[in-house]
């Protein structure tokens, strides 16, 4: 064991001072190269400055041959110039016309596919969409729009006077004098009460009576309807009236008609009834009439 440890430590000691000595001769060169250099260095810039001296030199001779004059006997008469054969312009040839390229056949597996475009035929000059063209047949689904409501300023309103409503009896029956007789309708402690204005009338042969009914105390609002009756034979054409009562503020009016030659010189008394819609009297009254 001692032998190889001894033999080890020998192998590494020649190691060490190999590596000394082989960076002692390398840092020795790099000197020697370093010095070499910089001695060099003041040569070639002195080699560098003789060329350029040498070159300005050349140069200053090569100006002053070209500046001395040039002897008169010594200048050579300059050749007369040959004359030259010029040969004629060629003809030019006739130019063909340019003809449009014939378009190449084009390859069916190439050829894009489109659509066909709608064709458009116009009958006229243009014109405008909203412009009535006439009338066109309505389809069967048509639905004709509701009427339109009339404006109120349209509508005539109701008279200032429930007295001035005019019945179209009024004007179309044949024309008779009338005499008037107010029919006062009173309702009041739970009875209604009749009264004439006037009790008596006189007529003529061809004259009737036009009864005007009146309603006060809230009597129009059980009282339904209005007979009149004579006892027969009657002076008119009929022997019974009977009115019903209108809507509100309409007046309530009632016509005898003429009456007849026949009852000339009779004193008649009739009377003048109240009822119910029920059919049931609540009042009534007896005044009279004379035919002269």
């Amino acid at each position: 064991m001692a032998k190889v440890q001894g033999k080890k430590a020998v192998s590494a000691a020649r190691r060490a001072t190999g590596k000394v000595a082989a960076r002692a001769k390398s840092a020795a060169r790099a000197t020697k190269k370093h010095v070499a250099k910089r001695s060099a260095a003041p040569v070639k810039a002195a080699k560098k400055a003789t060329k350029v001296v040498a070159r300005k030199v050349t140069a200053v001779k090569k100006a002053a041959k070209a500046s001395k004059p040039v002897k008169p006997a010594a200048r050579r008469a300059a050749p007369a110039p040959k004359p030259v054969a010029v040969a004629p312009p060629k003809a030019k040839a006739p130019v063909a016309p340019k003809v449009p390229a014939v378009p190449r056949p084009a390859d069916a597996k190439r050829a894009r596919t489109r659509r066909p475009r709608p064709r458009i035929q116009s009958d006229g000059a243009p014109v405008a969409a909203w412009l009535p063209q006439g009338e066109k047949p309505r389809p069967s689904s048509f639905i004709p729009a509701p009427a339109r409501a009339e404006a109120p300023s349209l509508i005539a309103a109701p008279p200032a006077s429930s007295d001035r409503l005019i019945r179209p009896e009024d004007v179309t029956e044949f024309v008779t004098r009338t005499v008037p007789v107010r029919v006062d309708i009173e309702m009041g402690g739970g009875r209604v009460y009749i009264g004439v204005n006037p009790e008596e009338v006189t007529l003529r042969p061809g004259e009737g009576i036009e009864w005007d009914f009146r309603y006060l105390g809230g009597a129009d609002v059980t009282v339904d309807e209005i007979i009149i009756e004579f006892e027969k034979p009657a002076p008119f054409s009929t022997a019974a009236f009977k009115s019903r009562k209108p809507g509100a503020a309409r007046p309530h009016r009632q016509l005898s008609g003429p009456a007849q030659k026949t009852a000339a010189g009779k004193r008649v008394r009739y009377a003048i009834k109240a009822m119910t819609a029920f059919k049931t009297e609540l009042a009534s009254t007896r005044p009279y009439m004379t035919i002269a």
